[in-house]
């Protein structure tokens, strides 16, 4: 499959269950150069849970993509808390700017890092909620998979500086008061 540079900003990943051209989810892969930059890595766990838990709650603790409650061990549980990036350039900088904090349960989690999923054998899991939630064949979820690889490959190729100013006013960063931590750092 040939990447289509200019897909880079434009694929949403996680439209959600009112997604206007019928695609609810679709398959995720971040490069490898930014598997450290997120937030969790960043700021420290009371931190994280003061960002993470009023997002899952004004979703009613349900996923924002497919509705579902999220469930651990069979109980009831609050849904995981994921981070939408957005990559663009600007001014020939390649920019990861997080869109915003989106409550996901497992199984949406699991499309959205569908590399691990291959890695521990459950990609099966993963096209199977592709096909269920967007009303998918088998071979448009495979389509997704590889355009989802195309993408993290073409992505991989640039150092991305991070741009967290979404969350100004919520969090601080010391050494980055405008939020903007450049990809050397």
């Amino acid at each position: 499959m040939v990447f289509n540079a200019r897909d880079h900003i434009a694929v949403d990943t996680l439209a959600g269950r009112d997604a206007q051209d019928g695609i609810a989810i679709r398959s995720d892969l971040l490069p490898p150069t930014t598997h450290d930059s997120n937030i969790r890595g960043i700021v420290d766990r009371e931190i994280w849970d003061a960002l993470r838990i009023p997002v899952c709650a004004a979703a009613g603790n349900r996923c924002e993509i497919c509705g579902e409650r999220s469930t651990r061990n069979g109980r009831s549980s609050r849904p995981d808390c994921h981070e939408k990036w957005v990559f663009e350039f600007r001014d020939d900088r390649p920019v990861q700017r997080l869109q915003r904090l989106i409550a996901v349960c497992q199984g949406c989690r699991q499309v959205q890092h569908s590399g691990l999923a291959r890695v521990k054998g459950l990609e099966h899991e993963v096209i199977a909620r592709l096909c269920r939630i967007n009303r998918w064949s088998r071979e448009q979820a495979d389509a997704d998979l590889d355009r989802s690889s195309a993408r993290c490959s073409y992505l991989d190729q640039f150092d991305w500086d991070l741009d967290l100013s979404v969350l100004r006013g919520q969090i601080v960063l010391r050494d980055y008061p405008d939020m903007y931590v450049p990809a050397q750092d």
